[in-house]
């Protein structure tokens, strides 16, 4: 893994292949992101990156099945579950919501969080 844009854009090694593969955050820029400097870009947050990881480790535990795997979904869900209350925390509120919502509910496209009371549309 190279960091290309710290905290943004990554560089990922990638196997069985010769091309590159990168994993872009989306960067904001302005008084809510102290650090960022343009240009902002678009991009994923670690929450979604999150949910694919632990869709990801849930199949292979379905290929082979071990506790470790187990823990390791465990482990994904408690730090999505961390980043969402956080995000709420920030804004001045409180997340009620299950692991299950958490995981698949609707997600905003403006902010990408679960259960947003601030943009009405929801994908």
């Amino acid at each position: 893994m190279k960091v290309l844009d710290p905290g943004h854009l990554y560089q990922l090694t990638c196997l069985d292949g010769d091309h590159t593969e990168f994993l872009q955050f989306v960067k904001r820029v302005g008084e809510h992101y102290p650090g960022n400097v343009s240009p902002g870009y678009a991009g994923t947050i670690c929450q979604e990156v999150l949910r694919a990881l632990i869709d990801r480790t849930r199949y292979l535990h379905r290929q082979i099945p071990c506790v470790e795997t187990e823990a390791i979904v465990g482990l994904l869900s408690a730090a999505l579950v961390l980043f969402e209350i956080r995000a709420k925390r920030v804004k001045g509120k409180n997340l009620v919501a299950s692991v299950d919502q958490i995981e698949r509910g609707p997600i905003c496209p403006q902010c990408g969080h679960v259960l947003c009371t601030e943009h009405r549309a929801m994908s």
